[in-house]
């Protein structure tokens, strides 16, 4: 039978890796590192030890506003500290148990890891939607003209662009799209590259090719183009979607109704800054105009396309 003890200097023995999951060696690492921590795999090492991956489990209110099912769910997040049980060759293995603030430290980290997933899938499910807003569509209209001078093969110039943007970020721009192969740039002059050659752009219609094709890099490039072209508007309306689709996808019900007092406390939780409710109702109502979440009311829900897709390329553990 396998026993564990704990000394005054926080070290679990334990004489095998079956107590390790389930067993009196996870309740004294909750004891010390928090009630949701639990043993999520066991792995043993060349060398005899045990790694130890940690997982935590906290509650979450995902219930549906409309419905009130007041669903309680446990949301869990694996790997978030691993630790070595070291192997005493007298059939015990001891554990030094890590600073709680390490483990937590740890659980931030895994946190932010599926709230910057959140942000990336939403931007690329949003994106051909939100297009057709004025503000995101103004914003990265030079990356279009650029992309548009290539389709008409006109042989414009870098610097003639430059001229006519005003942007201190036409070479950048330029960067990104030949680093895609959207373009080249032959004697100064914008030629298309081989992603534009491979199409037959004749079926695209001068709005389509802007969606089309923008959208393509959007999807591509889009930490470059909101981190280090400072394109704010990219960064901006998938938050607000954001604030919705992260209890979606975590209680995997795509007809779940939110209200907007549900969507400010996510909003805040998400990204740490409280936003009135007014701008909030406000933001979704575009949302809703542009058909990424249904609106009735005061109440949320998500279109199916826009939720199957964040669902499949955002982690809930």
């Amino acid at each position: 039978m396998a026993t564990t003890d704990t000394s005054p200097d926080e070290v679990v023995r334990v004489q095998n890796p079956e107590a390790l999951q389930g067993g009196p060696a996870e309740t004294r690492l909750k004891r010390h590192l928090g009630r949701g921590v639990y043993v999520h795999d066991v792995y043993e090492l060349p060398n005899g030890n045990l790694e130890v991956s940690l997982g935590n489990a906290s509650p979450r209110d995902l219930s549906d506003c409309r419905d009130h099912d007041n669903v309680l769910k446990f949301i869990t997040l694996r790997d978030v500290y691993t630790i070595e049980a070291k192997n005493t060759g007298q059939g015990v293995y001891l554990i030094d148990v890590p600073d709680r603030g390490d483990v937590i430290g740890g659980i931030d980290d895994r946190e932010e890891e599926i709230k910057e997933k959140l942000d990336f899938t939403m931007a690329q499910a949003i994106y051909k939607h939100v297009y057709d807003l004025p503000a995101v569509r103004t914003q990265l209209n030079p990356i279009l003209q650029i992309l548009r001078a290539a389709r008409n093969r006109r042989g414009l110039t870098v610097s003639r662009i430059e001229e006519n943007q005003r942007s201190n970020n036409t070479r950048e721009y330029v960067d990104l799209l030949k680093n895609f192969g959207y373009i080249k740039v032959e004697d100064h002059e914008i030629l298309p590259g081989e992603r534009l050659q491979s199409a037959d752009l004749n079926e695209y219609s001068w709005d389509e090719f802007g969606r089309k094709f923008l959208g393509d890099v959007v999807q591509r490039g889009y930490v470059t183009i909101r981190d280090e072209l400072n394109l704010s508007m990219l960064g901006h309306y998938q938050k607000y979607s954001g604030a919705y689709y992260f209890d979606a996808v975590q209680r995997g019900k795509k007809d779940l109704w939110l209200d907007i007092d549900k969507i400010v406390d996510n909003f805040e939780e998400l990204h740490g800054e409280r936003k009135d409710r007014f701008y909030i109702q406000d933001k979704l109502g575009e949302l809703a105009s542009v058909d990424v979440i249904q609106k009735d009311g005061d109440f949320v829900k998500s279109e199916e396309k826009i939720y199957e897709q964040v669902a499949r390329g955002t982690p809930t553990a």
